[in-house]
C-alpha cells in the first residue's frame, strides 16, 4: 500500500501540469470532474514524454526522474490549490441524497469496484504481456539508464507511451507503483464516460453507463495488470470527447485538443491509426454538414492531423532511424525491414460481413476467439435497447457512427477485444440512453431489477477474480507464495537468480515473460527472425567471451527444432519444473546448460 504515498501525489502533479495546457485550450470546462479528466490525460502524456527525453539522453536514473518531478509539481502547484479550494465535499454528499435509490446502487458500484481492483493492483505483477514486454522493457531501460532499441526485441520500438510511465513508476519503486498508472487509466475511462454522458444527456444515463462498463469483466481484469489497453481506451474516447465539443462549438482550438489526444493514443498504440481515420471522417462529416467550404474542411482536417502528428511522430520516426521501418516489424514488404507477422490472423468467428453482423452474439458466446477478455452477459441481453435511442439526437448518431467505423476497421485488421473498450463504453452509453428512453414512457421495474442482479453478479465476479490480492493485502499469504501459486516462471526464475552467474544469458525458447529473470534474456523465436548468423554461432561468440548460456524450454519445442534438439542432444538439464502453462494445461521447463 506504501506505493499509493508516491502515486497520490503523481496524479496531482500530472492533472495540475496538464490542467496548465488545457487552459491554453478550453477556458472552462463543464465540471470539475470533465477538468479533472481531460488535465489529467493531457498531464499524464506530458510526464511520459519526460521521461523519453531523459531516458533518451541516456539520463535515466533516479536522482534526475525526481529532480524532474520537483519541476513539475512546482509548475503544477497553484493549479492543484486551485482544484482543492473549488472542491466542495458538502455539495458532493447534498448531491448524492438527491439520488434515487436505483442511481444511489450505481454510484456504490462505481466506487466499490475499482476499489476492489486496487488490491490486484498492488500485488506483484502476474500478466502475460506485462512481463514480457509493458514492464520487462522498462526494467532494462532503466538498468542501462537509456531509452532505446533492445537487440532481438520486437515491441521495444513500438509507440510505448505508456510504457514510460510504468519507467516512471519501477525507477521510484516497484511494479506495483508502475501497475497503478494503467489501473488509474482505468478510473479515468470510467471518468470520461460519466462526463461525457452528464454533459450530453444527463446524470442518470452517466451513472448507468458508468457502471455497465466498469463492471464489464474484460474492463475490471485489465486494470490489475501493466497493460495499455485502457490507456488506448482512455485516449480513444476522450479524443472523441474533445471532437464533440468542437462540433458543439466549432473552436478550432477544440479540433486541435483533439488532435492531441488522438496523437497520444498513436503514441500508446499502433492501433490508435483506427482513431485517426475514423475521427477525420466524420470530422469531415460535420465540416460538410455545417456547409464549410472545401478550404475550410481541408484546414480543419489538416489542423487535426498536424496535432496529432506533433505528439506521436517522434516514436515512428525513431523506428524508422534505426531499422528503416517506422511499424516494426510490420509492412516489411513496403520498408524491407521486419517480417510477416501473424497478428490478429487467427481471431474472430468468421472475418466476412457475416462475421461482422454477428459480432454482439460471437463476443459474448466465442470470448477466446476475441482474445479471451469477457465483455459480460450485459452487453449482449440489453444490446437490444440500442435501437430506442433517438438518432435524431446529433450526439447519438455521431456515438453511433463512431462505434461502426471503429469496429470495421477494428474488425478486419485485429479483432482482439482489448482493442476495442472504447467501442465497451459506446455501446454501453446508448444501451443506457435507450433504457431511459424507454423508461420514461414505460415502467421498467423488472429491467432495473435484472440489471441490478447483473451488476451484483459482476460485482462479486471482480471480488472473486482479486481474492488472492486481497488475501495478499491481508497478510495472509506473502508476495512469494502469490508469485509461486500465479506465475508460473518465478518458480524457475527465483534458481535462475539464485544460481546462475550474473553474467549469464539465458535463451527462451518458448516463454515470453522475461521480467523476473535478473539476467540477460534472449527469446529465441525473434533472435531467429532478426539474426544474421545462427544460435550455433552466435553461442560461439559468448562461449569466446567466457559468456555461460542456458537454455528454458519446454521438451516438446526441443523436439520440434532441429537446431534445439541438436544443442541439447545428450544433456540432462541442471533444473527442472513442472507449471501451469495455460489454464488447464500443464508442462514441465528444463534448464540447459549450452
Amino acid at each position: 500500500m506504501i506505493e499509493l504515498l508516491y502515486f497520490i501525489p503523481i496524479v496531482l502533479i500530472s492533472y495540475g501540469v496538464g490542467k496548465t495546457f488545457l487552459q491554453l485550450f478550453v477556458k472552462k470546462s463543464e465540471s470539475g470532474l470533465e477538468d479533472f479528466v481531460f488535465s489529467s490525460g493531457l498531464g499524464l502524456g506530458v510526464m511520459a514524454y519526460v521521461v523519453y527525453v531523459v531516458g533518451s539522453l541516456r539520463a535515466l536514473y533516479r536522482i534526475n526522474v525526481i529532480i524532474i518531478i520537483f519541476v513539475c509539481a512546482i509548475i503544477a502547484l497553484y493549479p492543484v490549490i486551485r482544484f482543492f479550494k473549488q472542491f466542495s465535499l458538502k455539495k458532493t454528499f447534498q448531491s448524492f441524497y438527491e439520488f434515487s435509490l436505483f442511481e444511489k446502487f450505481l454510484f456504490a458500484v462505481i466506487v466499490f469496484m475499482p476499489s476492489i481492483c486496487l488490491f490486484g493492483a498492488l500485488a506483484p505483477e502476474i500478466g502475460n504481456d506485462a512481463l514480457a514486454y509493458h514492464l520487462f522493457h522498462p526494467k532494462i531501460f532503466i538498468q542501462n539508464h537509456k531509452i532505446g532499441y533492445i537487440p532481438f526485441t520486437r515491441e521495444s520500438l513500438w509507440p510505448y507511451l505508456t510504457e514510460m510511465l510504468f519507467t516512471l513508476g519501477l525507477i521510484l519503486k516497484s511494479a506495483p507503483l508502475a501497475k497503478l498508472f494503467h489501473y488509474f487509466f482505468g478510473i479515468l475511462s470510467a471518468a470520461a464516460v460519466f462526463s461525457f454522458v452528464r454533459r450530453f444527456f444527463s446524470r442518470r444515463e452517466a451513472l448507468l453507463s458508468t457502471a455497465l462498463f466498469y463492471s464489464a469483466p474484460g474492463i475490471f481484469m485489465q486494470s490489475v495488470y501493466a497493460y495499455i489497453d485502457l490507456a488506448q481506451c482512455f485516449y480513444a474516447f476522450v479524443a472523441f470527447f474533445a471532437l464533440m465539443l468542437w462540433v458543439e462549438k466549432k473552436e478550432i482550438k477544440l479540433l486541435m485538443l483533439a488532435g492531441i489526444f488522438t496523437g497520444l493514443l498513436l503514441s500508446v498504440k499502433l492501433l490508435g491509426g483506427i482513431v485517426l481515420i475514423s475521427l477525420t471522417i466524420i470530422l469531415a462529416y460535420e465540416s460538410i454538414r455545417a456547409k464549410f467550404d472545401f478550404k475550410k474542411i481541408v484546414f480543419s482536417i489538416l489542423i487535426f492531423w498536424l496535432f496529432a502528428g506533433l505528439f506521436s511522430f517522434v516514436w515512428y520516426l525513431r523506428s524508422y532511424l534505426i531499422l528503416y521501418n517506422p511499424v516494426y516489424p510490420l509492412l516489411h514488404n513496403i520498408f524491407g525491414s521486419g517480417w510477416e507477422t501473424q497478428i490478429g490472423i487467427d481471431l474472430g468467428v468468421r472475418r466476412d460481413i457475416l462475421g461482422f453482423f454477428r459480432l454482439p452474439w460471437d463476443l459474448v458466446m466465442h470470448i477466446d476467439s476475441f482474445g479471451g477478455e469477457q465483455i459480460g452477459v450485459i452487453f449482449l441481453a440489453f444490446l437490444p435497447f440500442v435501437l430506442f435511442n433517438d438518432f435524431r439526437h446529433h450526439i447519438i448518431r455521431y456515438i453511433s457512427l463512431y462505434l461502426v467505423l471503429y469496429a470495421l476497421i477494428w474488425f478486419f485488421i485485429d479483432p482482439n477485444i482489448r482493442f476495442a473498450f472504447v467501442n465497451v463504453a459506446l455501446v454501453f452509453i446508448l444501451i443506457s440512453c435507450g433504457i431511459f428512453r424507454v423508461a420514461d414512457k414505460f415502467k421498467l421495474g423488472l429491467v432495473k431489477i435484472a440489471l441490478v442482479l447483473l451488476v451484483i453478479f459482476n460485482s462479486c465476479l471482480c471480488v472473486y477474480y482479486n481474492k488472492d490480492s486481497i488475501s495478499l493485502a491481508l497478510g495472509k499469504i506473502t508476495s512469494r507464495e502469490y508469485l509461486f501459486r500465479k506465475e508460473r516462471t518465478y518458480p524457475i526464475a527465483e534458481f535462475v537468480n539464485n544460481n546462475l552467474p550474473s553474467s549469464a544469458v539465458l535463451i527462451l525458447a518458448d516463454e515470453s515473460r522475461g521480467y523476473y529473470f535478473e539476467r540477460q534474456v534472449i527469446y529465441y523465436p525473434t533472435f531467429r527472425l532478426q539474426s544474421k548468423c545462427s544460435l550455433s554461432g552466435y553461442l560461439e561468440k559468448l562461449h569466446h567471451n567466457r559468456v555461460e548460456v542456458y537454455l528454458l524450454s519446454l521438451p516438446k519445442t526441443i523436439f520440434l527444432d532441429s537446431e534445439l534438439t541438436a544443442l541439447v542432444k545428450e544433456k540432462m538439464p541442471v533444473y527442472q519444473r513442472e507449471s501451469q502453462i495455460q489454464e488447464g494445461i500443464s508442462g514441465v521447463y528444463q534448464l540447459f546448460k549450452l
